[in-house]
This record gives C-alpha cells, sequence and structure tokens, in this order.
C-alpha cells in the first residue's frame, strides 16, 4: 500500500515519500509458445491422419519391427503417394533450433529441430521430407512454431511422416540404445487435447 494519497479535482493519486524504495515492476509473463500438429491443415485436421507404426524400439507392438516414433499416414484413399499428389505440409510443432539435417537419410530429406518441452530440451525428427535444398536450414536457424518444412518425399513404403524424439542430441541415429528416446505420443497429448490426439492414432 502506498504510503500518502493525494486527491486533485477528485483524482486520488498514490504517492511514496521523498527516498522511500520504489517497489519494482512486476514481471511480464512469459510468452506462450503454440505448440500445432507435424501434419494436418485445412480439410485434413488431424482426425483424418492415423498411425501406420508406432514408437517400438523393443519390436513387440509393431509384430517384430524395432522403430522409434511414429509415422504419420493420411487416410484418404488411394493410399500411397496421396500427401504429394494433395501437396500437403510438414510442420514444425513449436519454436525450435535446427540442429541437424540431410537430404539423404536413407535416400529422402530430414531434419532434426531443438524444442522445448516442459522446460528441458527435446529433440525431434521430422524425416521423409522433401523440400528445397536451401529450407534445411544451417546449424542453429531459427523454426517458428508451424513453420512449414516442406513437403511429403517420395518413400518406398508410400509417402508418410517419421516422426521421432529423444532427449538427448542426435543426427542421422536410429534405434541407437544410448539415447534416450521417447514416444511422441504423450508429448503431443500434454500439448494437445488428447482426444484429438487418440481419435488421430486411433486409425492405426
Amino acid at each position: 500500500m502506498p504510503d500518502i494519497t493525494l486527491t486533485i479535482d477528485g483524482v486520488v493519486f498514490d504517492c511514496v515519500p521523498r527516498g522511500a524504495p520504489v517497489p519494482a515492476p512486476e514481471p511480464e509473463p512469459a510468452p506462450i509458445v503454440p505448440w500445432v500438429m507435424p501434419v494436418g491443415e485445412g480439410d485434413y485436421p488431424p482426425a483424418r491422419w492415423y498411425c501406420a507404426t508406432w514408437h517400438d524400439p523393443t519390436g513387440k507392438r509393431n509384430n517384430g519391427y524395432r522403430h522409434t516414433g511414429i509415422d504419420l499416414n493420411l487416410d484418404v484413399s488411394p493410399w500411397g503417394d496421396i500427401e504429394r499428389d494433395l501437396n500437403l505440409g510438414i510442420y514444425a510443432i513449436t519454436d525450435g533450433e535446427v540442429t541437424y539435417s540431410t537430404l539423404n537419410w536413407s535416400g529422402v530429406g530430414m531434419v532434426v529441430i531443438r524444442h522445448e518441452h516442459e522446460g528441458a530440451p527435446l529433440w525431434v525428427r521430422y524425416a521423409h521430407v522433401a523440400t528445397p535444398r536451401f529450407w534445411f536450414g544451417t546449424h542453429g536457424s531459427d523454426i517458428s512454431a508451424e513453420q512449414r518444412l516442406g513437403g511429403f518425399a517420395n518413400w518406398r513404403t508410400g509417402d508418410h511422416l517419421h516422426f521421432d524424439m529423444a532427449l538427448d542430441p542426435f543426427t542421422r541415429e536410429w534405434l541407437t540404445s544410448e539415447i534416450r528416446w521417447l514416444d511422441p505420443v504423450p508429448v503431443l497429448k500434454a500439448h494437445h487435447d488428447p482426444a484429438i490426439v487418440e481419435a488421430m492414432l486411433a486409425r492405426g
């Protein structure tokens, strides 16, 4: 509370005695960084997509196929190359920084972006991305939430986004046991309506 109030023409002013410490202003709240889905736009929202392959480093869930992260496909017939036919994009899930990129990860492009999740760094790979060479920014390039990373690359098993995460930095590694790989599903649920995420994954 102020020590002195002064009223002039009905207006009340709060006054502080000379030499008294002036209270520091309240800090501005930290801006909320939005999170978006890595796929889905316009007529093809998340509920139209499905999980073709689960996060399963042991192979128990994918019938023996070991896999980090999830593969996201569009549930529109005919399956296969529909994502490229529709010129759909792959998007950064939130603000981040490019830490690695290549146009030849088993023949297709991919980029690793360092994001923040619950106050800690999170490295996310977006793979099977077709994009101009200049767009895979150099190490340290800033990326904004919902920024288009590119389109879907032609892949031998049909177009899809390979989307995996880790608590440790990585580049080309995949299934490397020294890296703490994360299931992307709980992370997506932490930033989106879990029912929307479930609707997308239930198609897998």
